[in-house]
């Protein structure tokens, strides 16, 4: 079957963008929700023009019902959605750190606008989540996630089943990932407070008059917010390499 407009091959075009468009709406840095729904999916579809000449001789012919192509049409979406959402949820590892780091530090009820998310939120997830988001374009791991997004052809090819296995698999892989990185990036914090809390209980027992744990508030905030100096490098490199690994494998 022969459809083309404008010499673009639409029905290979069309599933080239299924999958990109479901992978660019949630990719990190491309998919946050200040960037317009119009404006991702409009490079989806010029991204999925542009490589669709190299990646023709891999796509499957059309079924003989509308049906048939449906269901390829929403394979493809649920593939995307798939390998881009297991890369959001490695993006999620700020606001984990952050929740800890606001709680040890006595600011989990500070909000703020979110400009990564279009709305409120505490103050520390929000600091690190935009940290994030400036980190993927300032080290070009951007182009390694638009690597990716061609080399996810390789890595499930275009008409194949879902893989529901697969699937479970990779979700479950990317969860304990984004919670075992968050929870590293706020390990100094922690530990500093778990020493910090410790000292205040022992002066409590040794001065008994006096409220140590209000007055030591200040000092709380203060030096946690010196611990969080001292490690966020590290604890960002850590996350950098996380999605330096999953862009890797995708392409």
């Amino acid at each position: 079957m022969d459809l083309s407009l404008w010499g673009v091959e639409l029905w290979p075009t069309t599933l080239l963008f299924a999958r990109m468009g479901s992978m660019i709406m949630l990719l990190p840095g491309f998919g946050e929700t200040a960037v317009p729904a119009r404006i991702r999916l409009a490079f989806a579809l010029a991204l999925a023009i542009c490589i669709g000449p190299a990646t023709a001789a891999i796509m499957p012919e059309p079924a003989t019902t509308a049906l048939g192509m449906g269901l390829q049409i929403t394979t493809e979406v649920l593939v995307g959605v798939l390998l881009g959402g297991a890369a959001r949820i490695l993006v999620s590892a700020t606001a984990t750190a952050g929740q800890i780091m606001g709680l040890e530090l006595g600011l989990s009820f500070a909000q703020t606008a979110d400009p990564t998310a279009s709305q409120s939120g505490q103050l520390l997830a929000v600091f690190l989540s935009i940290l994030g988001v400036t980190l993927i374009f300032a080290t070009g791991l951007h182009h390694m996630f638009l690597q990716g997004v061609v080399g996810s052809y390789e890595v499930i090819n275009v008409g194949a089943a879902a893989p529901v296995g697969d699937a479970a698999e990779l979700a479950l892989e990317a969860v304990s990932t984004s919670f075992r990185v968050g929870f590293q990036i706020a390990m100094p914090v922690i530990a500093a407070g778990l020493i910090f809390r410790v000292g205040l209980g022992i002066l409590s027992r040794l001065i008994p008059q006096i409220q140590v744990f209000f007055v030591a508030l200040p000092l709380q905030i203060l030096g946690g917010l010196v611990v969080i100096a001292l490690g966020l490098s590290t604890g960002m490199l850590i996350w950098l390499d996380s999605l330096e690994r999953y862009a890797t494998w995708l392409g």
